[in-house]
């Protein structure tokens, strides 16, 4: 199953349609919006997202995509959201709030 739909999400047709099915009106947006700077579709730019995070994507993308799946219901619908949000991640969420420098005190 995992196989189909990753093989799904890098054919640029079938990636537009399971875009559209599954991926969120945000995510959604982001991707069309960077589709079209780029000069391309959705879902060419989808399916060359998700080839190049199966190409580069380390051991934790795997790990949390089969995590997701294994605690869903729907395990088809959890890994394509998973997958999507590993190579589309949201902005907002990405910025992590980092304490200020503090300076170290001498004595």
């Amino acid at each position: 199953m995992l196989g189909d739909i990753l093989r799904g999400l890098t054919d640029s047709a079938e990636a537009e349609a399971v875009l559209a099915a599954v991926g969120d009106q945000g995510m959604l947006e982001r991707i069309r919006q960077e589709a079209a700077a780029k000069g391309v579709t959705a879902g060419a730019w989808v399916a060359a997202a998700i080839r190049h995070l199966l190409d580069h994507g380390g051991e934790e993308v795997w790990l949390d995509l089969l995590g997701k799946m294994s605690g869903s219901p729907q395990p088809g619908a959890a890994a394509v959201q998973a997958v999507l949000a590993h190579a589309f991640p949201d902005p907002a969420k990405a910025r992590v709030a980092r304490p200020a420098p503090t300076q170290e005190r001498r004595g």
